[in-house]
């Protein structure tokens, strides 16, 4: 079954009823605002004119009482149950780099980075087309799908992804399970917090397995020899020192970028000479940077995300030079 999703003053296009209407409008070529995948930054927002919808994921975080009262929905959270019409915010979405599709893969190999954080390396059956900063959905289970970003460049054949397992989390621990040899589906890409390799001032951040996005950036830059003519930082944010998953892959891609500095950003390891301490947003209050010409790239849990956002609006940051990718 299927219904007739409208977008009031554009275009319109079919959405099964076990699809999301953000994964609908990527199958069919149609630009919905969107960044995480999963219901936590809120980006995919819109207005239900008419018809009804589902809720997948009821405890999603970006969505507030008031949203149900003003019937604000979440595009990637949200099911058609009828023929609807949604009204976009303002802002026009941006024009889509790549449709994305559904297919089959195999999980050909599991390196651990750190405790409890992994390195999953899918082979899928057709192109494993992509961009960097781009993120994958892997369906784990009926009904059990996860929004999560690769970590590699773009090779054809590949897809990188690093998860870190959490003590009752249906999703990581059904990934945790998995072995080589084993078949899942996944949906990609979706995400629009890609490289912009315009000149200036740069400054990336990453928070725990936010470095999966962050580092692939960096490789991306680091492989086609951008030189954006200022300063560049690139802060990794983790409890300790053994928390930071693929660091030493991270500085390696930083040290071939030109004006690059790498800082790991530590909480609870006061004593190491070789990092900042506290948290992002100490971390980027030592930086000298001018609001009104910097761009940051931002990935890692809700509350650092919003935390950096919050902080960065406190600043003078345009939100149109905050590019972020929010996950738990």
């Amino acid at each position: 079954m299927s219904f007739t999703v409208t977008i009031e003053d554009g275009p319109h296009f079919d959405a099964r009823a076990d699809e999301t209407l953000l994964q609908a409008a990527r199958r069919a070529g149609v630009a919905l605002p969107h960044e995480c995948g999963w219901g936590s930054c809120g980006s995919c927002k819109v207005t239900l004119v008419a018809g009804e919808t589902e809720l997948m994921f009821a405890a999603a975080p970006a969505i507030s009482p008031r949203d149900a009262r003003t019937r604000r929905i979440l595009a990637c959270q949200s099911m058609a149950r009828s023929d609807v019409t949604i009204r976009l915010s303002p802002a026009a979405a941006p024009p889509l780099a790549r449709p994305s599709r559904e297919q089959r893969a195999e999980l050909i190999a599991i390196e651990e980075l750190a405790p409890e954080i992994r390195r999953f390396t899918f082979r899928p059956e057709g192109e494993a087309d992509f961009l960097p900063g781009q993120y994958a959905i892997v369906h784990l289970a009926p009904g059990l799908r996860r929004a999560y970003s690769m970590c590699n460049l773009p090779d054809g054949t590949h897809l990188q992804i690093i998860s870190k397992r959490y003590p009752g989390g249906a999703g990581s621990t059904a990934l945790a399970a998995l072995r080589p040899g084993a078949q899942v589906v996944i949906e990609a890409p979706f995400g629009a917090c890609t490289l912009k390799p315009r000149p200036g001032r740069k400054i990336f951040v990453a928070g725990g397995t936010g470095i999966s996005p962050i580092l692939a950036l960096a490789r991306q830059a680091a492989q086609e020899g951008v030189d954006f003519g200022a300063p560049v930082d690139v802060i990794y944010c983790a409890r300790r020192a053994a928390d930071l998953a693929a660091g030493d892959e991270l500085a390696a891609a930083v040290g071939q970028i030109p004006g690059a500095r790498y800082h790991p950003v530590l909480e609870e390891d006061p004593e190491s000479r070789a990092a900042l301490t506290g948290r992002a947003p100490e971390a980027i209050a030592a930086m000298d940077f001018d609001p009104a010409a910097v761009e940051f790239y931002v990935a890692g849990p809700p509350v650092m995300v919003n935390a950096v956002k919050a902080q960065l609006k406190e600043a003078g940051v345009p939100i149109t030079r905050v590019h972020y990718d929010s996950f738990g």
